[in-house]
């Protein structure tokens, strides 16, 4: 049951990522909500759980977009291995430790996605708008994950205590 209620949870981050988030960009770049989520999650529970809600929330954000299926959720992994790189060598998550593997996070998503779309021929990007846009977002997301930890927290301790005897 708590699975069913994670992935529901990824199904609407997803949906928001696509539909709302792109209305509050700031210098062209809005908040990947999913890249946040995954980043939380493999501070808070590994690595093995934060690659398996890559691949789900990337499949959920390339089934959204055109194209192939794959190159978000590969994009979503490399994030996710960037971030267990750093967090295997800490005990708890810390705010600044996620913002701030959030911001790798963010730039190894943003160079993976460029990279698959050039090897399945999507049109590219121009190097000066993708430093940019990939900046813009490794900051936006540095600053929205600290946010997303403490809401998995308390989402986790949720869980743990269940709903009151009647």
């Amino acid at each position: 049951m708590k699975r069913v209620a994670a992935l529901g949870v990824m199904v609407a981050l997803a949906l928001v990522q696509v539909t709302w988030a792109p209305r509050i960009s700031i210098a062209g770049a809005f908040p990947n909500l999913v890249l946040a989520t995954v980043v939380a999650i493999t501070w808070m529970s590994g690595v093995r759980a934060g690659m398996a809600w890559a691949c789900i929330g990337g499949v959920l954000l390339d089934l959204s977009a055109p194209g192939a299926v794959g190159p978000h959720a590969l994009a979503l992994l490399t994030a996710a291995y960037v971030t267990s790189l750093w967090a295997r060598n800490f005990e708890s998550a810390h705010a600044l430790h996620a913002a701030l593997t959030a911001a790798a996070g963010t730039a190894a998503y943003s160079l993976t996605l460029v990279l698959t779309d050039g090897l399945l021929g999507q049109p590219g990007i121009d190097a000066g708008i993708f430093i940019r846009l990939a900046v813009a977002a490794a900051v936006y997301n540095a600053l929205l994950t600290p946010f997303a930890l403490e809401a998995m927290r308390r989402l986790r301790a949720l869980v743990r205590e269940g709903p009151e005897p009647a």
